[in-house]
């Protein structure tokens, strides 16, 4: 069958993309992916099977584009265009649409064609837009109208044939939601790593100067309802007692939230005992993990991040470092389950730092969590355990 995904990023921008089409790769599909470049990637590209055709753009006019979805729909209309374009050129027998938004013009396209729709929910995002700062800003919110995007799901998913959801949970929420979506409409499927990708990645014992550093690791992005304040905060709390605590961070920040993190890093009380960097390639993951001591996960607890769990907990895990979340259910209840690491209140910089004081000071409890963590996901929470999922879906 010849699939044809449609993501309106970069294909290097989400694992889940690049896990999802590598596994339909292995099972003899053909996969082709429409896709954005901000750069100079070229145009067309085959990557481990994968045919990547690529639209150039600056990313200033595409977030501009989307930004205004809501008032002049242009970009329903531009991505339509080039999905037709795509199907037609590309004998296309069914679109996998990533994310809510791309729905409505992947829909259109393929009932045009007469095939069928996948749509592939990463997150829960008429309730992700609404903690967006620069959606809900004045006055830009008055362009974006993020609470729109409530009707908009109930609309643009009756275009879909099939739904990939994050949880059992969101799942049976949308079927309350929306009774013309029956349970057999939706397919679950986690964000798990590919082991064979992240377990090929040499470690690198010295890319980070440890020195006698305890090191406290966020991997993703970086912004206030990521919990990313809770953990300074936290930090703060823990130096008092153990001023090698170090609180390394690695993604890029959300760009009105700039200032604030640039300032809160730079307190008297905190600035030599943060380390940020805005990006890192994914190769390099294992070794920022190997070389830390606890992994964080501290989501705020809301709709948005109660629909799934992020990839880096299962990252995390995989490398055999114990981990501290906040109560958002999902993880909270992989931690459980895996007895893997410790759970605080979501927003509380004393629970998080009273979690961390506790793992600081017992050494084979770490070790306890983290061997636990990584059996966890070598067992359950993989690729190959989840695959099922799609290659029936498409079956």
């Amino acid at each position: 069958m010849v699939i044809g995904m449609i993501v309106d990023n970069e294909f290097t921008g989400d694992p889940r993309v690049n896990n999802e089409a590598t596994l339909l790769v292995n099972e003899g599909h053909k996969v082709k992916v429409l896709c954005f470049t901000f750069g100079t990637q070229p145009i067309y590209e085959k990557i481990n099977g994968i045919e990547v055709f690529r639209i150039p753009i600056r990313k200033s006019i595409k977030n501009a584009a989307f930004a205004l979805v809501n008032t002049i729909p242009f970009y329903h209309w531009f991505w339509q265009i080039h999905i037709e374009r795509f199907i037609k050129q590309q004998g296309i027998e069914r679109i996998h649409a990533h994310d809510l938004y791309m729905a409505l013009s992947a829909g259109k396209a393929a009932k045009r064609f007469g095939i069928k729709l996948i749509v592939d929910l990463h997150e829960n995002y008429p309730e992700a837009i609404l903690n967006y700062k620069w959606a809900n800003s004045f006055p830009k919110r008055l362009v974006v109208k993020p609470h729109k995007w409530k009707k908009n799901e109930g609309r643009f998913l009756r275009y879909a044939h099939k739904i990939i959801t994050l949880s059992p949970s969101f799942a049976n929420e949308l079927t309350c939601r929306y009774p013309y979506l029956e349970q057999s409409m939706l397919v679950v499927y986690p964000n798990v790593p590919n082991l064979d990708e992240l377990l090929s990645y040499p470690i690198t014992p010295n890319i980070f100067p440890k020195n006698n550093k305890f090191i406290l690791f966020y991997f993703g992005g970086i912004s206030e309802r990521r919990g990313i304040y809770t953990c300074i905060n936290a930090l703060k709390i823990a130096l008092k007692k153990h001023p090698n605590i170090h609180l390394l961070l690695i993604g890029p920040v959300d760009g009105p939230e700039t200032e604030r993190f640039n300032k809160k890093i730079s307190a008297p009380e905190v600035e030599n005992s943060i380390t940020h960097y805005p990006w890192k390639d994914i190769s390099l993951l294992p070794s920022y993990i190997a070389i830390s001591d606890i992994c964080l996960s501290p989501i705020e607890k809301n709709k948005q991040h109660e629909a799934g769990i992020a990839n880096k907990v299962f990252q995390y895990l995989l490398f055999e470092r114990p981990i501290v979340v906040s109560n958002c259910k999902p993880q909270a209840d992989v931690v459980q389950q895996g007895q893997c690491g410790l759970i605080f209140e979501s927003n509380n910089e004393q629970s998080l730092a009273q979690c961390i004081l506790e793992l600081y000071s017992n050494t084979t409890k770490r070790a306890e969590m983290g061997a636990s963590g990584k059996k966890l996901v070598l067992d359950e929470y993989n690729l190959s355990k989840f695959k099922g999922a799609l290659t029936q879906l498409y079956t």
